[in-house]
């Protein structure tokens, strides 16, 4: 073993995985489960020394990582955190800082020999709201692997959850590249009310790259057994992305109508019904999903971008919803928890009525009869 490979192997350490229905999120030992990474499919353990740190490889792509955490008080904030390691590893790297979730973060591309190889790739550190911890990501690949291999890295780093909030709004690393810019004002038609709403004017290019950049992620997976759990991470990613940006859309709706509704779900067929009458248009993207801000800014969408929207604000109104989608029928709809009668597909021991996006005056519960059968889709699950 080489020196270099020797430090790294002392950032090494045991972690272990909670099972989770239709979800691969990794949780840590002497945390809450609100405290992972959700990390892209197929990693494997390589070595493991402690009970707080770790180092990965990919088994899809040419991908290493290390995960850290460092308990309070071994170092005076994130940067130290992450500059220190990354020198004692041999390392030459560019850092800055920023808030995210409420706390100084920091991130840093690097290079340098690892392992006995020129490799690059990305870092970042951030505080655990609920002890003060430091959690570190570091990932990268070879020189020659790094341009192609960007798009799984920047996931990775993206891929941290510190607190409950995080399952909500956007990764450290998108929230980083993209930060605010201010409210854009919108108008939305709802069961023929007029709603003002805001979103912030970087949403629209924040939420496409985070879509365009998955999708890539996504197509590594297209020969492998791992196909359908990269899928649903694909759709949690973005339903993570999109709450935050939709947050107010979602308050300023649910205030609109609410007060004109007997129940959750007769508000759900609202939004289903508001759905059903956008114009119906393929992305013109390689991802071919439209982001939801695009969505409310009046761009055309598809039956999972829509699906989506529609989890988004029913999950802001605390409502318990899904989406579920299939390979065989290429199509997604929507899913919610309700006392009303109706078709649904049961998951977890809840029935989730079906919601149609794409066809006109269809109500919650109802399905063409040929799309019936439930092992044909998939559920993407979310918190």
């Amino acid at each position: 073993m080489t020196r270099l490979s020797k430090k790294v192997t002392a950032l090494m350490a045991a972690f272990y995985s909670i099972s989770m229905a239709f979800a691969a999120r990794t949780n840590f030992k002497g945390f809450s489960d609100k405290v992972c990474i959700d990390l892209p499919e197929g990693f494997k353990l390589e070595n493991s020394s402690s009970d707080t740190s770790f180092q990965l490889q990919s088994t899809i792509a040419p991908v290493h990582a290390v995960i850290q955490i460092y308990r309070e008080g071994k170092y005076k904030g994130t940067e130290d955190a992450l500059k220190t390691t990354v020198s004692k590893l041999g390392l030459q790297g560019n850092f800055d800082t920023f808030d995210w979730r409420n706390n100084k973060t920091c991130i840093s591309l690097f290079n340098g020999n690892l392992m006995g190889v020129q490799s690059s790739g990305y870092g970042a550190a951030a505080v655990i709201p609920e002890n003060k911890s430091i959690i570190l990501v570091l990932s990268w690949a070879e020189e020659k692997n790094a341009e192609a291999a960007g798009p799984y890295m920047c996931s990775l780093i993206d891929s941290i959850y510190v607190d409950i909030e995080s399952y909500f709004s956007a990764g450290l690393l998108t929230s980083y590249t993209f930060p605010k810019k201010g409210a854009k004002d919108i108008k939305l038609k709802i069961d023929g009310k007029d709603i003002s709403t805001k979103i912030d004017e970087s949403d629209r290019e924040a939420s496409e790259y985070l879509i365009d950049r998955e999708y890539q992620v996504l197509l590594m997976y297209q020969n492998s057994n791992l196909w359908k759990e990269a899928w649903q991470r694909y759709y949690r990613l973005i339903f993570r992305d999109s709450s935050e940006r939709l947050l107010q859309a979602g308050f300023d709706i649910t205030n609109a109508l609410a007060p004109d509704c007997k129940d959750t779900t007769e508000l759900a067929q609202k939004l289903l019904t508001w759905t059903q009458g956008f114009k119906y248009e393929r992305e013109k993207t390689s991802s071919d999903f439209a982001s939801l801000p695009s969505i409310l800014l009046g761009s055309g969408s598809d039956c999972d971008s829509r699906s989506m929207l529609i989890a988004v604000l029913l999950q802001g109104m605390k409502a318990d919803s899904i989406i579920f989608v299939s390979a065989e029928h290429s199509h997604a709809i929507a899913g919610l928890v309700s006392d009303h009668p109706g078709f649904g597909f049961n998951v977890n021991g809840k029935l989730y009525l079906t919601g149609e996006t794409t066809a006109k005056d269809v109500t919650w519960g109802k399905i063409d009869s040929k799309q019936s059968d439930s092992s044909k889709w998939i559920p993407v699950t979310l918190p």
